[in-house]
Order: structure tokens, then sequence, then C-alpha cells
């Protein structure tokens, strides 16, 4: 048990446009991830960020050019006019999609009715190839073109900047679901601080170790300008080692009425070969309680629980086993019986692994990397808890629609 004194001791959407998209196996695995998250019911004439479900980048036309021709790429949110995009009405159910910095619209390159054609930007001329079909399911948009019946596509599942859009066969895949944000829309009002207790899983690295990132490293690019990210997790701490060692106190005595408390522990309380961070569930369970909740709610802040993020472990049939499962039990517990705010980011973060399958998990998520590939692994390395760049991105994106689904203040700050 404890040897630490308790803090408190002292508009358009799935069914009005009749448009329901068949579910196959990445929207089935939505289903999850998107849960208690806003709809993507998008309004006609307002301009958007069209994010990547898959990628995480947004939209946008290369180079910011102006030629009709140009191709639309992927690429980071800049909040740039090229990466800005409404909806007009074609008739029959069908939206043309207007960029902004050029006044040209989405266009299948040559009426091509192949997988992989390019997909471009040109002038609008009411052909059936620059008119698309919008399926919302709730919480994601997908584009399907008249012409040609395919939906819009990120190539070959890159994650790669300026990597292309094509046209493929509509089948619901994560790379063909996409977020509106509106690109105008004001900060929320607040100006939130997200202070983060954690382990290596969610800090922040330095370039010496790149690709290697956590995903409270990446969070704050998910959340709106009046949003503040005190990213204090720390590689190798427990729920109890990160007590001990005064790190739990340094963010009580800074958080603020108001702010957050985001809390993911068990990687390391679950690992009994080192005793220094070793915690039982027990114990685990009255650390998160005694110390994390009581000690934000002492302070006016609100503590928000998160299960432990998955590892890279799947099973025969390629499904990803439970990361923690204990642990992940405690906190349910906690949130079963005292009400306390909570992301389940082991089940968003297993149902997202599930929905790209173990190979592209391996390649772009973890840290499992090719001898050479980066100058601070010459060996290579295959590692399979921590977060490629592009993985903690992932993972943050995760966090944050865990966070727009709070019934809390928080929810209006995510982009």
């Amino acid at each position: 048990m404890s040897d630490f004194p308790n803090p408190l001791g002292a508009k358009l959407s799935r069914r009005s446009l009749g448009l329901l998209a068949g579910l196959g196996a990445g929207a089935a695995a939505g289903g999850l991830l998107g849960a208690g998250a806003a709809s993507a019911a998008f309004t006609p004439g307002t301009w958007y960020h069209l994010q990547s479900r898959y990628s995480g980048l947004v939209l946008e036309i290369a180079g910011a050019s102006t030629a009709g021709g140009a191709k639309l790429v992927q690429g980071n949110r800049t909040y740039a006019a090229n990466q800005q995009f409404r909806f007009v009405d074609a008739g029959g159910g069908y939206f043309r999609i207007e960029v902004r910095h050029s006044g040209q619209v989405l266009d299948v390159y040559g009426k091509s009715t192949a997988n992989g054609a390019d997909v471009i930007q040109y002038p609008g001329n009411g052909q059936a190839n620059q008119q698309w079909q919008v399926l919302d399911d709730g919480t994601w948009l997908r584009f399907v073109n008249r012409n040609s019946g395919k939906a819009l596509d990120v190539w070959e599942w890159s994650i790669a900047l300026g990597s292309r859009l094509s046209q493929y066969d509509s089948v619901a895949g994560l790379n063909q679901q996409w977020k509106p944000v509106p690109a105008d829309a004001a900060p929320a009002s607040g100006t939130p601080t997200i202070y983060i207790a954690s382990d290596s899983t969610a800090q922040t690295y330095n370039s010496s170790v790149y690709p290697m990132t956590g995903w409270g490293q990446k969070l704050g690019g998910w959340m709106d300008a009046n949003t503040r990210i005190a990213n204090h997790a720390i590689g190798g701490r427990s729920s109890r080692s990160f007590i001990e060692q005064g790190r739990l106190t340094t963010i009580l005595d800074a958080i603020q009425p108001g702010d957050y408390l985001f809390v993911q522990f068990g990687h390391n309380d679950a690992d009994s070969s080192k005793p220094e961070r070793y915690t039982s569930p027990a114990d685990y369970k009255m650390y998160l309680r005694d110390h994390y909740m009581a000690g934000a709610t002492a302070k006016g802040a609100i503590p928000v629980l998160l299960t432990p993020v998955n590892r890279l472990d799947y099973n025969s049939s390629g499904q990803f086993n439970e990361s923690f499962a204990t642990y992940a039990a405690k906190v349910r517990e906690l949130v079963s019986e005292t009400g306390v705010s909570f992301i389940d980011l082991g089940a968003r973060s297993r149902a997202y692994l599930n929905a790209i399958t173990p190979d592209r998990a391996r390649t772009q998520v973890f840290m499992h990397l090719a001898a050479g590939a980066y100058p601070a692994y010459p060996d290579g390395l295959a590692d399979s808890t921590h977060f490629q760049e592009y993985g903690a991105n992932q993972m943050a994106r995760l966090v944050s629609e865990g966070a727009k689904a709070l019934s809390r203040p928080i929810a209006a700050h995510v982009r």
C-alpha cells in the first residue's frame, strides 16, 4: 500500500442524406474508434480541412498550384487555402468539391473508371467525374465519384507527405475515410492545460532518437490554439514510481482549476522483473484513485484515466490481444465506482491496429526499423512497445477522439 499522503486529506447527416455506406472491415472497426464522437455531418458552403482517418494528414492541392490538372495530395495541416474545400450541391444527391484557393473542383483525371486514377483540380464543367456522393457514417465521410462509382482513396495506404490521392473500389477502408474540420472555426472558449502523467509511450523525445515519438508529443496537433499540453510523461515509470519520484507533486503544484490530468500507466506497473517499478493491480487502482484522481480534484482540475495503449501483440488470426488487461480492468472498475472521466485508449488503439493489419502496424506504427533506415538505429530495431512518429500521431488522434467524446468542456477544444 501507499506510503504517501492522500492529496484529499486536506446539419447533413447520414439519415437526412439517405446515403448509408456499407460497412467493410475498416468501417466496422470505426464503430469503436468513433464511439461517442460528434457526427461528421457537414454544411454545404462551409470551408473544411479534410483529414485522413488513416494518415492524419489533410487533403491539399500540390504546391498550391492554380493550374487545371494539379494533383490532389496529402500534407501536414497548415491552414492554407489550398487545403480548404467546400461542398456545392450538384443535384441528385451529389456535390462538387470546390478548392478555396483556385475556385476549381476535384476531378477524376480523364474521366477514368480505373482503380488508381489520379484525382486533380480542374475548372468546373458539370461532368459526372466532378461529382461526388458523400457517405456519412456519423463520424467519418467517404466520397464516391459519380462517374466511376469508386471512392477517394489514399493510394497504397501511404503515410508520406505529398503522396497522391486516387480513386479505388469503395470498401470503407480507413484510407477512404475523412474527417471534416471547419477551416474558419474559432478556438473554443477557455484556455485549459492538459497535464500528462505517463510513461515512455507518451513522453516527448529529442531528435537524437528519431523516429521514436510519444503520443503526448503529438497531442497538441489535435487540439485547438487555446489548449496547452504539459507533457510530464517519462520513460520507465509506473503509477507508483511516478509518485515516489515527486513527478505527480510537480504537476499538482502547477495545475489550475479547469485544467485536466490525463493519466496512462500499466506498461511498467506490470513489470515484475523490476521491483522499483512493479505495482500490483490492487495498488495501481489505489494510486490512481487516492493520488492522481484525488490530487487533481482537490486542485479543481479534472482527472481523466486512460487504459494502457496496446502493444504490437496479436494472435494467429491476426487479431490484436489486449495489452495489460488486468490493469485496464482496474481503470474500468474506477470508472464504474466513481464516474471518473475515461478514455479507453487500449480498446481504441486495439481496434485501430486490427483495422490496419499487423503488417502495417509493424512497419508504420511501432519501432520496427530496418538496418540503416535511421541514423540513430544503424543496426535496425524490433521494438513492439514504442511508436514511430506516424504511430504516435495516430495514438494522439485516438486520445483526442476520446477527449471529444467526454462530457467535459475539453471536448470543444478538439479540432
